[in-house]
């Protein structure tokens, strides 16, 4: 009896408790909604469409430096963004207001969500220095737009505009000595230049393997300016890669259904069903042979793939679209995945360190997605991928096979398609008339 009397006043207790515990979070959320209602009662916050407002002011960054205006009535800082930064963290060092900071997020949400800004973007604020208040933030989106919000009449009004650069035609050619990579930078392009051409010849050039001291490139290509200054490079217009003295040519063009993609000559896309490699950076340590050494098992047998020898968790693509059939442990390979791509081909992928996010079997992959990451598990003496592609049931060279292309430009665009070709290698015979090959400008099959 004694027992059900202690229980009885224990939940008796828990009763008041959770009741006490109900009004203040009651009590709370109250007073939250309150400070809301305040804020948008005292600082409006709205948004107009871009068509509907124009500003008075063209788009211009300030200088590193805290600048003042003539009349010493407003002040211009910038900001460099850095990792982890909010933008409660950037606006609270210039001592702005958390009201005004809250009615700035109010206005920009249905433009751009300022809580995501990036590291490395570029923050401006334009401030009264009498009560030291925003008159107009502008942030640096993305290299092509900026979120500007500007105070009229006490209201923040918010839109999106085109950053407006100045296009100008670059060509640069260059002898490969070492690298592709070093011979970008000698020629005085970034890397990432590399890296974008590259890619147009992806599913021909395996740059890790195919690459010899004496190949060449062509490129002419865009360049962005802005009120004079350059600001970085653009897309590669159009391009040739000579490899073991094969010539391969690339042009860009986007049809008026605005698909874009890159052509030989002829109008035959460079695109193919697989990709050449499926790591973007890595070197062969071992080749396709019928008779290979195995450094575990200490005898000869047949090793019908390709070792990339690369660190441990380098990403690893799918070299075509497909199906995944297998990824999981099996035996020697380790952690592997196959895909099969239709009904002739599959690929597969071993040594894995570990599967990518989401990676298992009947999901579709699209070509260039990360399945994996290189390791050493099965029978491997360290990380690299063991990289394999099977026709019909039998294994094939992946190095000497050629994958079919995908599709041409349509017949319609064709009158379109030599009309740029030929506009292209006229500016390229204006900028520098020896990048010209004479065969491109013939439209000559390259390939």
């Amino acid at each position: 009896m004694k027992r059900v009397i202690s229980n009885i006043q224990r939940f008796s207790q828990n009763k008041k408790l959770a009741f006490l515990l109900m009004l203040l979070g009651v009590g709370f959320l109250t007073v939250i909604v309150l400070f809301f209602l305040y804020l948008l009662n005292n600082v409006e916050s709205r948004y107009i469409p871009e068509k509907k407002l124009k500003s008075s002011k063209k788009t211009k960054f300030a200088s590193n430096e805290e600048t003042l205006s003539s009349e010493s009535e407003t002040k211009t800082v910038k900001h460099i963004l850095i990792k982890d930064n909010t933008l409660y963290d950037v606006l609270r060092e210039d001592n702005i207001t958390l009201e005004e900071i809250f009615s700035l997020l109010i206005a920009s949400k249905k433009v751009y969500n300022l809580s995501r800004i990036r590291p490395g973007n570029t923050l401006e604020l334009e401030m009264n220095m009498e009560d030291n208040t925003v008159n107009c933030l502008r942030y640096e989106i993305d290299e092509d737009s900026i979120l500007i919000l500007e105070r009229l009449n006490n209201v923040f009004y918010a839109r999106k505009e085109k950053i407006e650069y100045e296009t100008r035609l670059s060509v640069k050619v260059g002898v490969i000595q070492n690298s592709l990579f070093e011979t970008i930078v000698e020629v005085g392009l970034d890397p990432q230049m590399a890296i974008n051409l590259a890619d147009i010849f992806a599913w021909d050039i395996d740059f890790y393997v195919d690459i010899r001291e004496g190949d060449e490139f062509k490129i002419l290509f865009e360049q962005k300016y802005k009120d004079g200054d350059f600001v970085r490079n653009g897309r590669i217009l159009c391009a040739e890669f000579i490899n073991q003295g094969k010539v391969f040519s690339a042009l860009f063009f986007k049809d008026k259904d605005g698909h874009g993609d890159y052509y030989d000559p002829k109008g035959n896309s460079l695109q193919k069903k697989f990709l050449k490699s499926p790591l973007r950076y890595s070197y062969i340590s071992s080749r396709y042979s019928r008779s290979r050494f195995h450094p575990i098992l200490k005898i000869y047998r047949p090793h019908l793939g390709i070792d990339y020898a690369a660190p441990k968790g380098t990403p690893v693509v799918a070299i075509g679209n497909g199906r995944i059939v297998f990824s999981g442990r099996e035996g020697g390979y380790g952690k592997i995945v196959k895909i099969k791509h239709n009904g002739i081909y599959t690929s597969m992928y071993g040594h894995l360190s570990r599967f990518a996010k989401g990676i298992k079997r009947k999901k579709y992959v699209k070509q260039g997605m990360v399945i994996g990451y290189v390791g050493s598990t099965g029978l491997a003496t360290g990380p690299h991928l063991d990289y394999r592609l099977v026709k019909n049931g039998r294994f094939i060279n992946p190095l000497t096979y050629n994958p079919p292309s995908a599709g041409p430009v349509k017949k319609k665009y064709m009158g379109d398609f030599e009309m740029v070709k030929r506009d292209m290698v006229s500016k390229l015979i204006r900028l520098d008339p020896t990048t010209v090959d004479k065969h491109f400008a013939e439209g000559r099959n390259l390939r």
